[in-house]
């Protein structure tokens, strides 16, 4: 088994233009894994994000954003333990994919936050209707979040690709890859371990698991988004909160 002081690859997909929040995920990575190996997974076009080692460019249509992010991270071919993160994320301790897996395929992140919410059935963007899921908990729909996943190889993104690639097109607009994940997780396919969201993708705000220091703060929203720059100010990551793009 591989030792805890394996470095860690990073991946992660980033699409557009502006660097924000990407750039701040970069950083906080390399501050607290400095031999991190760090890829991001893009379109054609998007710049590098600074201080990633390798952009991985696919070729596909990004507008079916689910699709492309799942597409992305079966293509790269990674046959190594490695950490998928969102890019409102910032990482705050050491990580070893490795040593989270142990014995197992797949580390996925477990829906704590929320959990017992009526799931909204009705999106307002894209008109997405999802009335099959009425009267079920967001816990009973995805009890699985996509923020922060760890495997050993590709393989488990490969059979994720697949089954969103045979659902209905409204989730390769948005929930796909959460769908296909939790598909895939139930099958049976895989050996998987749930992560704590408050120690791997813990959203700022809310209570803290005091057991377990959060190794990965969770930007998600609005509003959150509003403090990931305070937050990397903080961690010495930026020299000016008001400007995170230098």
């Amino acid at each position: 088994m591989a030792s805890l002081r394996d470095p860690l690859t990073a991946v992660f997909l980033h699409i557009g233009n502006s660097p924000f929040p990407a750039a701040l995920l970069v950083r906080s990575i390399r501050k607290f894994n400095p031999k991190a190996r760090i890829l991001q997974c893009s379109d054609r076009t998007t710049p590098a994000v600074e201080g990633v080692d390798e952009i991985c460019r696919i070729d596909g249509d990004a507008t079916r954003l689910m699709t492309f992010r799942l597409k992305s991270f079966a293509e790269i071919g990674l046959q190594t333990p490695a950490l998928y993160l969102d890019t409102d994320m910032l990482v705050v301790q050491p990580i070893d994919p490795a040593a989270l897996l142990g014995d197992c395929d797949v580390a996925v992140c477990g829906r704590e936050y929320g959990r017992m919410s009526p799931f909204n059935t009705s999106l307002s963007f894209g008109g997405l209707d999802l009335s099959e899921y009425s009267g079920k908990t967001l816990g009973e729909v995805y009890p699985y979040l996509a923020c922060t996943t760890a495997t050993r190889d590709n393989a488990f993104w490969r059979d994720c690709l697949d089954n969103l690639n045979e659902l209905d097109a409204k989730f390769h607009i948005w929930y796909g890859d959460q769908e296909a994940m939790r598909n895939v997780l139930d099958s049976g396919r895989y050996r998987f371990l749930t992560l704590s969201e408050s120690v791997f993708g813990y959203l700022p705000g809310e209570k803290p698991d005091t057991s377990s220091p959060s190794k990965i703060y969770h930007f998600k929203g609005q509003a959150r988004k509003n403090l990931m720059a305070p937050y990397a100010h903080h961690l010495g990551l930026i020299a000016d909160p008001r400007n995170p793009h230098r």
